[in-house]
């Protein structure tokens, strides 16, 4: 069997689909984290900013403008240590006091916050900075700008987005490998287990499969496999003996019988006589082709038939040699030659056998063909005849035991030969199918070439 790729692999789907479930649990939790996390800060600042505003308008009412003046510049001293920025404008808009100059570009919201950049100095290096303010009107036609440096809050935006994209990529790298390796051993495993059913289902013995002694499932399954294959191994051991000693015994029983029949003949005298030991020869002859019938038909069913490698041209040219001078003139053949199929020689020769027997039986006397070519990677085995066919609607019925179709009740047979024939299509895993020949039926069996032989993969480990 061929080894599923594991991009096709369902276990590979579903450890894919796992990953990217994680991975949205994670962008969802840390996301959720962040978004938290900066309204929480951004809180505290606004709050933090707009109490120490109410605090300045205050004092801006309780002391006279120059002490006021001189508050705004003790705060303002070396904002970039305490955090915090001023501007005190007045009526005019004139600077009088501060650290930044931004209330004439600001646009403030209508509850008075804005944002803006600003630039300043320290050690001999410019280092730019994001302000978060709320201008306050104070009375007689003052303006107050009290606001903090939110630059932590937008580098801690910068950690944290980075830090959700590595922590999203690493989850998907290491759910990718641990999906790729859990996929590959489960695969692995499954491919081992359906190479060894087909290897029954061929007719061949299956391997037990090894396991890792880890305990889990995995090793639960393949153990619960190899003991699946001990049942069938002793209830196929059970059913070959089973159908050898039953054969042996009736096989017996019919000889002696024939033998018994026969003696009886050399006894009778009268025409009639002769004509019912005939009767009862001719019964017990045809007791034991159904008797060999059912026996072929329970080998071919029971896939216990050992399958090798079969010249399947030379089967068919063996039957046609000896089918041909028995109806001389009404059988042709086209053979391609050396085509090799992994199969049951006897029981393929029966089947080949039945077909050619039931074309000339009920063909009326008309020409029949044999056809075998290679199509494709299958040799395709053609009966043509010209008798009346099988009606579509009865096709199925006819590959029923013992089924036989109106007209066929005068001629020989037990009803065995195209049940025959699909069993033996079931155990070469061929396709037996039915087609008009105008007139006549056409009976098609594709039985899959011989490939070369692969072992069977390991389980993963």
């Amino acid at each position: 069997m061929n080894r599923v790729s594991l991009a096709r692999s369902s276990i590979a789907r579903l450890a894919l689909l796992y990953t990217l479930v994680l991975a949205a649990s994670m962008v969802a939790v840390l996301g959720t984290a962040y978004v938290l996390t900066s309204r929480i800060i951004e809180r505290g600042t606004e709050q933090l900013i707009g109490a120490e505003a109410q605090g300045l308008a205050e004092d801006f009412q309780k002391n006279d403008l120059d002490s006021f003046v001189n508050l705004i510049v003790q705060r303002a001293d070396d904002p970039w240590v305490r955090g915090g920025v001023y501007e005190l404008r007045g009526p005019s808009g004139d600077f009088l006091a501060g650290n930044v100059v931004a209330m004439p570009d600001a646009k403030k919201s209508s509850n008075g916050w804005i944002e803006f950049e600003v630039t300043t100095s320290r050690h001999d290096e410019n280092i730019g900075r994001r302000i978060r303010a709320k201008i306050t009107d104070l009375s007689n036609g003052f303006h107050l700008l009290v606001g903090r440096d939110v630059q932590d809050r937008q580098t801690f935006r910068h950690v944290m987005l980075q830090s959700l994209g590595w922590a999203i990529a690493a989850t998907l790298v290491f759910g990718l490998i641990g999906g790729f390796w859990l996929s590959r051993r489960i695969s692995r495993t499954a491919a081992a287990i359906s190479a060894n059913a087909a290897r029954i289902a061929s007719g061949a013995p299956g391997e037990r499969l090894p396991t890792t002694g880890s305990g889990d499932e995995i090793d639960g399954l393949i153990g619960r496999f190899n003991e699946l294959l001990e049942r069938v191994d002793t209830l196929t051991a059970t059913l070959r003996a089973v159908i050898d000693s039953t054969a042996h015994d009736l096989r017996g029983h019919l000889n002696r019988i024939r033998g018994a029949a026969q003696d009886t003949a050399r006894l009778l005298t009268t025409e009639a006589q002769t004509q019912a030991q005939t009767q009862v020869l001719t019964e017990i002859d045809r007791l034991g082709a159904t008797l060999q019938g059912l026996l072929r038909i329970a080998l071919a069913e029971s896939g216990t038939a050992p399958l090798e490698s079969v010249d399947f041209s030379s089967v068919v040219q063996d039957l046609y040699e000896l089918y041909e001078p028995t109806a001389p003139g009404r059988l042709s053949a086209s053979i391609a030659p050396h085509l090799l199929v992994r199969g049951h020689r006897q029981l393929l020769a029966q089947a080949v056998a039945n077909l050619i027997d039931n074309a000339l039986k009920y063909g009326l006397d008309q020409p029949v063909q044999l056809q075998l070519t290679q199509v494709d990677q299958q040799a395709r085995l053609e009966v043509h005849d010209g008798g009346p066919g099988i009606p579509e609607e009865s096709r199925e019925l006819a590959l029923h035991r013992f089924r036989r179709l109106p007209g066929a009740s005068g001629l020989p047979g037990s009803g065995l030969g195209l049940s025959l024939v699909a069993a033996v299509a079931r155990l070469h895993q061929a396709e037996l199918r039915f087609a008009d020949n105008d007139p006549g039926l056409t009976v098609i069996l594709n039985i899959p070439l011989q490939q070369e032989t692969t072992a069977a993969p390991e389980p993963g480990h």
